[in-house]
Order: C-alpha cells, then structure tokens, then sequence
C-alpha cells in the first residue's frame, strides 16, 4: 500500500471500524459461530469505541513506523509476524509497565483482524497470522514486573560482573556503564566507534559510541576505556551482536547470583540514570542542570521521563 503511515493505518482501520454499532450483538454473533473463549470472540469482532480506536491505531502507527526504520518495510500490507515480535520485543526492553505491554499486544492482535478483513475484498489471497509472535513476546514479557517503585537494580555493578558468556558480559558492561537501551548496544558496527576522549561534564577517559535511539534520535554514549577497548577487538572483525533471549536469561541468573530481584535490562538503565545524576551533581551541576543533561544523554524527549527514573 502507498501512502503516509497515518494514512495506511486509516485504511486498514476502516476494515474494523464498528463505532456506532452494538459490541454486544457482536459477541453474541461470534458466540453464535462458535467462538468460546475471549480470544476467538476477539478475532471475530472489531472496535467499537474511539477511546480503543485511538489507542489501537497509535500502536499500529508505531508498529508501522518501527518496521520502516529498523527492517525497511514502510507497507502495512507487508507486516509479518516477524516484525510484529521485534516491534513488540523493542517495547519490553524499554522496560514498560506490564499492563502497558498488555495494551500494545492486544492492540497488535486487532491488527491482524484489521489486515486479514482489508486484504479479503481485494482477493489478494494474503492471510496474516501474528498470534504465535505475540505470544512468544507474552512469554518473554513475564519478566515485566508490575513496578510501583524504582528499578534499579541496589548493585548494578556486582550484577553486571555475575553475568555469564562473554557476549551477555559485554553487553550488561556497556549497559551498565551508558545507560543505554538494550537494542542500542545490540549490532554495534566498527564504523559507529568514535574513540576515546574526556567526559566533559564529569572528567574522566570514556570511551564513545555513536548509536540511533528511539524515533531515529542520534547521540553518543559513553564507556569506560576498558569496556571500549574490549569491544573495539570484537568489531574488529564483524558486528557486537547477541540473542535478547539469551541476554534476559543471563541476567536473570546474575540478578539471582548477587542476590537482588531481576529487573530486566532496563533496570541498568534505571541504575545508571541515578548514579549519573548523583555524579553530575558532586559536580557542581544544580537538580534542573542535571536532569537536562541526563535527559540527553539517554535519549529522551522530555525531562519529565527522565525525572521517572530518579525516584
């Protein structure tokens, strides 16, 4: 399909749209074509409030648009189950709520409705299927916690050194060192070293490493020169890149051999936020000069989800 991605969600979105319409004759109509559980009433039904309209079509725009930037697909006719699992695996290593993980899968889950119901009347013979990739991003969001208070993790350091199998190691090393989000420490190419230079705001050699966050945004983190050295051997010779899977299982077992609750990747990133901002302030940096700066040097947008972290 061509078109803008506001403008290929819209479409889709047409093929569900029941606004205005009993959802309640359509339960019994599904229940009446032998749908039981939830689940197969879900698959039969489409969105009748503008409340899920909106919710479900903003997940989809950045279903789309994570596609587009990451595995170069800009048509929603051609999402695959594949890249409805990566889009969704990217949500849990940004470390969002449980709950907030159950609304972009339910959501992912309309879309196959959304894409299978717009695909029949243009006897395209294309059939979608994303049940199987949701789930087994469900299976690896059981490690979301339903998180009142902070993430960190009291010992990040000592977990960091409890992880096993040198990819994993290397990886919680530059997590822990940066704050970065797992998916930008993953694939890392020789070109994206940008060598060692002082920490202007802290003091201190760091090493630098360009990386592409969140929404394309660009920005370079910061490694100890040990841990810029060791990865400077490995892309030596191809890219710094290793399972997710496999990393959440390896600190999952770390956070068990120092003794602290398993806070996913994202606790690092939580850690490191507050030992930041605890540095810049023995710096000479005031509360709102500190945040500021943090804010950039993770990535974000707004303070105010930075400030998120600092609690």
């Amino acid at each position: 399909m061509r078109g803008s991605t506001v403008y290929q969600v819209q479409q889709v979105f047409e093929a569900v749209n029941e606004i205005g319409h009993s959802k309640h004759q359509a339960k019994e109509s599904a229940r009446g074509q032998g749908a039981k559980t939830w689940h197969q009433i879900g698959k039969q039904i489409g969105i009748y409030s503008y409340g899920t309209a909106d919710a479900y079509r903003d997940v989809w725009r950045s279903c789309l648009e994570f596609s587009k930037e990451n595995l170069g697909n800009k048509d929603i006719e051609k999402l695959s189950g594949a890249a409805v699992r990566a889009f969704l695996d990217s949500k849990i290593d940004e470390g969002i709520a449980h709950s907030t993980f159950g609304q972009y899968s339910a959501a992912c889950e309309k879309l196959e409705v959304a894409l299978n119901r717009y695909a029949a009347p243009q006897h395209s013979n294309q059939m979608y299927s994303f049940s199987a990739a949701i789930q087994a991003s469900r299976n690896a969001a059981t490690n979301l916690e339903r998180f009142d208070d902070s993430r960190a993790y009291f010992n990040p350091g000592e977990l960091a050194h409890a992880v096993k199998g040198e990819q994993y190691f290397l990886a919680a090393a530059m997590q822990r060192e940066s704050g970065a989000r797992v998916s930008e420490v993953n694939h890392v190419s020789l070109a994206q070293l940008r060598g060692l230079r002082e920490d202007c705001h802290a003091g201190g050699m760091k090493g630098w490493v360009h990386v592409v966050g969140k929404g394309g945004k660009e920005r370079e983190i910061g490694l100890s020169p040990q841990t810029y050295g060791r990865l400077q051997t490995v892309v030596q010779l191809s890219r710094f890149e290793f399972d997710k899977d496999g990393y959440r299982q390896a600190l999952k077992d770390a956070a068990s051999l120092s003794e602290q609750d398993y806070q996913g990747s994202h606790g690092l990133r939580w850690s490191w936020a507050q030992e930041r901002h605890a540095q810049l302030q023995a710096h000479g940096m005031t509360y709102d000069q500190s945040l500021s700066e943090i804010s950039h040097e993770m990535g974000h947008e707004r303070g105010d989800i930075t400030e998120h972290y600092l609690r």
